[in-house]
């Protein structure tokens, strides 16, 4: 309940507002979220239809398995029945959201207890999750915000390597169980003991999850992955059992992968997907090292941040630089305690392996290490690893470094543990330097006021884990107002309900840039597809399809006047077009249907006076209050 009410809390200006707007985080526009909204509506719309033309989603007509071009997102139907159930997308959507922030912190409590940490610092390293800078830096990308796919695979592959059936990590606590502060600041391991048998079930559940809720994740995991799970190298690999449960998880994995990894490998080499992967491109969203000293945020500590000048606030993809400071603390606080030794290796190697894949291309290893010297590891990954050559964003590994980041941080804070102090016989079950330390700790206190001496650790505890856990706190989310499903526009209405079943739509104007800002009408549009059910000839992914670039370049050349920049008759208008302009040529070409263009670009007249559409396009149908016009093509019959 508390993940629920702190997920509540993180985004409360959406309490208020759930049926009405929806969050676009700190993104400069609204157009990944509505085109999340859309995806949300369209996995709900075909469990309606049994999954029935699921690839085939209603934009990019008339290519087919336009799904794929951008993240399928098919765990959105949880929120399914809300939709069905109310018609009000931004209730579907804004549930999705708090949804996923209230799993992330719950997934993180849970693995941190399954450690052996106290409640309190689960507690606190669940709520870190939830305020993870990156993940409410890029919130407005709902499926970046899914890390608890992530943690279930990590817990599942940590119990995989579990060398009993039962075992549970950590020290158990023999207190009394009148001891001071016992529920919370003690490790007890009631009802979080995890059996071997079926870890692979889960572990195959987890990572198909995790590759369902954002396939970035899912590639990037396997990355971290391979090289961080030989911190786990044991006996345990040479037992049948464990095979056996990495054989089931690799079978659960395939059977929900596959389907969509086919999908992507087909249409990637259809569409050419590697060719708009250009390394300028994706040397230019590496980061830089320094990046991750700088948080999107005012922190408790500016001191510890350190971004390079020309890239401060647009590259800030530090997560707190206390969490970092107590990196190298973390893992000699794991490595003293034998039973999360293997733990404390895998976290490093997980987030050095992530530090340095977030530096892209732009990093290569030294030319004096033996065998790898001179390798780029990221162009290795593009070359060998599959899915990796159509990743334009290295910097997004900057996620897993904050996650690593936050697991240290608690081992550093279990430091401060009444429980690593006070169970007996710690001193026997470390070794050197450490033993000694906690042995002389014992010798300073008075054991006879155990209750004293235990309380004289629980303020330093808690005020430190609060300063650490409260280092960056995000800064309250934008809202944008959704259109009303109850108030639909007569256009939307029209095409609804007198427009041709299945007839595509072609919505103008088309956007003339090739940034995010200019697909935001785009996605608008999409969102009143939702209404009226026909498929569009527009769309926005994170692909495009080459008949749908054509047609966006060659209705993109305007005549050019010899106005100042800036002036109105350079804007982008209908009655611009050159008489033999490409693309309405090419627009004329498809099976497209019917054309919606708001006045404000092309009148009626305009549209009888240009060549390419005066005998063609009949006008239908208007939209007096939106100021838009529905157009009528001749089919490719009646001509």
């Amino acid at each position: 309940m508390y993940y629920v009410l702190s997920a509540m809390v993180i985004n409360w200006p959406l309490l208020g507002s759930l049926t009405t707007h929806i969050s676009y985080g700190h993104e400069a526009e609204i157009t990944v979220p509505l085109l999340n909204v859309w995806t949300i509506w369209w996995n709900a719309d075909r469990a309606l239809n049994g999954m029935s033309g699921y690839w085939n989603a209603p934009i990019f007509y008339p290519t087919v398995g336009t799904l794929i071009f951008s993240e399928a997102q098919p765990t959105s139907l949880i929120v399914a029945p809300v939709l069905w159930l109310t018609g009000n997308r931004a209730l579907a959507y804004n549930l999705y959201q708090l949804t996923i922030i209230a799993l992330n912190g719950f997934s993180a409590h849970r693995l941190l207890r399954r450690l052996g940490h106290t409640r309190w610092l689960a507690l606190c390293g669940g709520t870190m999750f939830q305020i993870l800078p990156f993940m409410n830096w890029q919130s407005g990308v709902v499926q970046l915000t899914t890390l608890f796919g992530i943690i279930w695979t990590v817990h599942s592959l940590f119990d995989l390597f579990t060398k009993e059936p039962t075992e549970a990590v950590g020290i158990p606590t023999r207190q009394p169980a009148s001891d001071f502060s016992n529920k919370w600041l003690h490790p007890t391991f009631a009802g979080i003991a995890h059996p071997i048998s079926g870890v692979g079930v889960w572990l195959g559940i987890s990572y198909g999850l995790t590759y369902w809720l954002c396939n970035y994740w899912g590639l990037f995991l396997t990355a971290l992955l391979i090289p961080s799970s030989l911190a786990f190298f044991s006996n345990k690999l040479w037992t049948f059992a464990f095979w056996r449960n990495v054989f089931i998880a690799l079978i659960i994995a395939s059977l929900m992968i596959g389907p969509f990894a086919w999908m992507q490998h087909r249409l990637s080499l259809e569409h050419d997907w590697s060719s708009a992967r250009t390394s300028e491109m994706i040397e230019g969203l590496s980061a830089h090292w320094r990046d991750h000293t700088d948080s999107p945020w005012l922190t408790t500590t500016p001191w510890l941040e350190w971004p390079e000048r020309e890239r401060e606030n647009a590259w800030a993809l530090g997560g707190g630089g206390l969490k970092l400071l107590l990196v190298l603390p973390g893992a000699f606080a794991a490595w003293m305690r034998p039973q999360r030794r293997r733990w404390g290796l895998f976290v490093v190697i997980f987030g050095a392996t992530a530090l340095g894949l977030s530096l892209g291309p732009t990093v290569r290893i030294s030319s004096w290490f033996p065998v790898f010297g001179g390798v780029c590891p990221y162009e290795f990954l593009m070359t060998n690893f599959p899915g990796f050559s159509l990743i334009r964003s290295p910097f997004r590994f900057a996620l897993f470094v904050q996650v690593a980041a936050v697991w240290m941080s608690v081992e550093a804070l279990d430091l401060l543990s009444p429980a690593r102090w006070f169970v007996d016989p710690i001193a026997e079950q470390l070794q050197g330097l450490a033993g000694r330390f906690q042995l002389t700790m014992r010798q300073l206190f008075n054991w006879s006021d155990r209750k004293t001496t235990q309380a004289m650790f629980v303020l330093p505890l808690i005020t430190a884990s609060l300063l650490v856990t409260l280092e960056v706190v995000p800064q309250t989310a934008e809202l944008y107002p959704i259109p009303s499903h109850r108030k639909l526009p007569a256009w939307v209405i029209w095409l609804r309900d007198q427009g041709e079943p299945g007839a595509g739509v072609a919505c103008l104007p088309f956007p003339t840039g090739y940034q995010v800002s200019d697909y935001e009408q785009t996605t608008l549009w999409m969102y009143w597809g939702t209404f009226h059910g026909r498929p569009l000839l527009n769309g926005y992914s994170g692909f495009f399809p080459a008949t749908f670039i054509a047609i966006k370049e060659g209705l993109e050349q305007f005549q050019q006047s010899n106005a100042q920049e800036g002036d109105a008759q350079q804007a982008p208008h209908f009655s611009r077009y050159l008489p033999d302009n490409p693309g309405l040529r090419l627009l004329n070409e498809t099976p497209t249907r019917y054309v919606v263009m708001k006045r404000s670009f092309g009148t009626r007249d305009d549209v009888w006076k240009h060549p390419q559409t005066r005998f063609r396009w009949a006008h239908v149908a208007s939209d007096e209050l939106e100021q838009i016009d529905i157009y009528e093509l001749p089919t490719l019959d009646d001509e």
